[in-house]
């Protein structure tokens, strides 16, 4: 079970760029979406990881609910 505490990893992709960005201490994914959309308005997805096990868990695209944390 997550700890509730820095558990996602984060690659998001963004419209005019060839690399995707990388954040690898995620808190609250929605506080997050947040933050890209006011510093990065230009995102179109991001993938996020379960950063202790490095596994995938959700692909979440831009305009759609994030929550703060996935289960």
């Amino acid at each position: 079970m997550l700890k509730k505490k820095n558990d996602y990893s984060v690659i998001v992709f963004f419209e005019n760029q060839s690399k995707p960005k990388k954040w690898t201490y995620v808190h609250k994914l929605n506080g997050f979406s947040m933050f890209l959309s006011k510093n990065h308005p230009t995102w179109l997805y991001m993938n996020i990881y379960n950063r202790r096990e490095a596994t995938f868990m959700k692909q979440i695209k831009k305009g759609e609910f994030v929550p703060a944390f996935l289960e």
